[in-house]
């Protein structure tokens, strides 16, 4: 069914906007626009959610659209078919043409990417690629005109119909400048950072590598724990620092520390901004088994953190960042080989 009513008019409103839009209809992050519709036409495309089978009374792909025309809009909804394309018409044996002097609009909702449009002239078709609306806002450019063809477009709108009278040649043309992508910010601020996008603090991260580490006993080396802050889409503006710590729970797990709070950044060609070195030695009250320590079987975890981090923008969280990772006791026989192996040991060895 479709529904009749007057259009409301956000000239300047917001620049993603064109005349005679109305912007609840079709949501901007998932709408595709014809920027110029006049007379007949249609337009193809892909829906962007496939119908559930196992659902009955909803069609989970249905597509809608709206086209404004003059001072009205006319709402309507098509079902895509078996694969999912969608074929309209916009005719005035459906009420969908737009007969309006200065044309209108057309605004879709669940297309992908891809889709297209055209409009019939006397003699000739105009077919265009559909423009995502939240591309509207980007820098637009008028076509040229060379005399000796017909020029028509919305004020302020995104997309010129043109016509050349003696042969019928007729044809859509965006204003739409392309763009590449503007990169991610990286690296230190300087003029090249001006135009770059900046994240947010959950860009930052806080990782331990490994995450589960077994002890040494007796006089073995003490085992390294790698802890590594990385963010995304960032600048510096000096030279970036921080301190972490070990989270209180550590206190009852003895034989582990930072080897400096301050960390240090990651060698040439690791991921991350600093790291910091977390070992952990012998317990052999803990770990050996002729000790029977009851708690010898599980594991102890080892939350550390990092509060804040300076020159960097964004900074991280309010409650900063924290990472963890288990320390186990070894095996019966392992752990008896290293008692074996340390001279001097004072516990028994079975």
């Amino acid at each position: 069914m479709k529904r009749m009513f007057g259009t409301a008019i956000l000239v300047g409103a917001f620049p993603a906007l064109l005349p005679g839009q109305v912007s609840v209809e079709c949501p901007e992050a998932t709408c595709q626009v014809a920027p110029y519709f006049e007379g007949v036409g249609g337009f193809v495309g892909e829906a962007a959610v496939l119908d559930n089978p196992e659902t009955t009374g909803v069609n989970e792909g249905e597509v809608s659209f709206i086209v404004v025309c003059g001072n009205k809009t006319v709402e309507q909804s098509v079902t895509p078919d078996s694969g999912g394309i969608v074929r309209q018409a916009l005719t005035e044996a459906n009420g969908l043409a737009c007969q309006t002097e200065g044309g209108g609009t057309i605004e879709i909702d669940g297309l992908k990417d891809g889709g297209w449009y055209w409009i019939n002239d006397d003699t000739n078709s105009a077919v265009t690629a559909l423009i995502r609306k939240d591309s509207l806002g980007h820098p637009q450019t008028m076509p040229t005109d060379p005399g000796g063809v017909v020029l028509k477009s919305l004020e302020g709108g995104a997309a010129t119909f043109a016509k050349h009278e003696p042969s019928g040649r007729v044809g859509i043309i965006p204003h739409i400048v392309p763009r590449k992508p503007v990169p991610a910010c990286s690296g230190a601020a300087d003029d090249r950072t001006a135009d770059c996008v900046l994240g947010t603090s959950a860009g930052w991260s806080l990782a331990a590598s490994p995450s589960s580490v077994t002890r040494p006993t007796g006089g073995a080396a003490a085992v390294e724990v790698t802890v590594t802050l990385t963010g995304t889409r960032f600048i510096t503006t000096g030279t970036v620092a921080a301190t972490a710590n070990l989270d209180e729970v550590h206190s009852s797990v003895l034989a582990v520390g930072l080897r400096s709070a301050s960390g240090g950044a990651p060698g040439a060609g690791e991921p991350g901004v600093l790291q910091w070195t977390v070992t952990v030695g012998a317990d052999d009250n803990r770990c050996l088994p002729a000790n029977n320590d009851p708690d010898r079987l599980n594991a102890q975890t080892v939350p550390v953190n990092v509060p804040a981090v300076t020159d960097v923008i964004p900074g991280l969280p309010t409650d900063g960042l924290q990472a963890s990772f288990t320390v186990n006791c070894p095996a019966d026989s392992a752990a008896n080989r290293g008692v074996e192996l340390a001279p001097g040991n004072p516990f028994p060895v079975d």
